[in-house]
């Protein structure tokens, strides 16, 4: 389809303006951006608080491939919000470099959803950081949590990288309860 939502992600334009849903064999498309010096610190590499910007804008990207993003939020009065996550740095990127985020769904249970991001060098796909993150299905409204509608956990089971962690919590810092139904 054509159509893609006024999000946080297309403003900044990260995102394909031809959104398609995810499947098994369709991952989400990358986000892909060019390393600013503001985003710099004084070790002259990519600083944390971009590499979170980065996976943000990768967040906004995949849950919109999702079809549970903004335009979600706005038409349902749901959302998701992030119980936790895991971050592991393991290389550098410096001024100049392109990078990419790829993102997959590694888990969806009944209210929860846990995905994991990569940030890439565009070149040679070094891996420079990776993200792994728990979010919770939410009413807005109620400001509680909420069980996936059905089709909507379909959508989800659908778009399952089954070559992930079948675990949710498995490896982030989360609350015993936060881990089951």
């Amino acid at each position: 389809m054509s159509w893609a939502p006024k999000t946080k992600a297309n403003r900044e334009g990260c995102m394909d303006h031809n959104v398609k849903k995810i499947g098994k064999d369709r991952p989400a498309a990358p986000l892909e951006r060019r390393i600013i010096p503001a985003w710099t610190d004084y070790n002259g590499h990519l600083n944390v608080t971009w590499i979170a910007h980065l996976f943000d804008l990768g967040t906004d990207n995949l849950l919109d491939a999702l079809q549970i993003g903004e335009a979600y939020a706005a038409g349902t009065g749901c959302s998701t919000f992030a119980l936790g996550a895991h971050v592991s740095y393991l290389s550098e990127a410096r001024v100049g470099d392109d990078v990419e985020v790829h993102s997959t769904l590694a888990g969806v249970d009944a209210k929860r959803i846990k995905y994991r991001h990569e940030l890439k060098a565009s070149v040679g796909g070094r891996v420079i950081a990776v993200l792994e993150q728990v979010s919770m299905h939410v009413d807005l409204k109620e400001r509680r949590s909420k069980p996936w509608p059905a089709e909507v956990k379909a959508t989800l089971m659908d778009s399952l990288d089954t070559t992930g962690p079948a675990d949710l919590c498995d490896g982030l810092p989360l609350k015993p309860e936060m881990c089951h139904d």
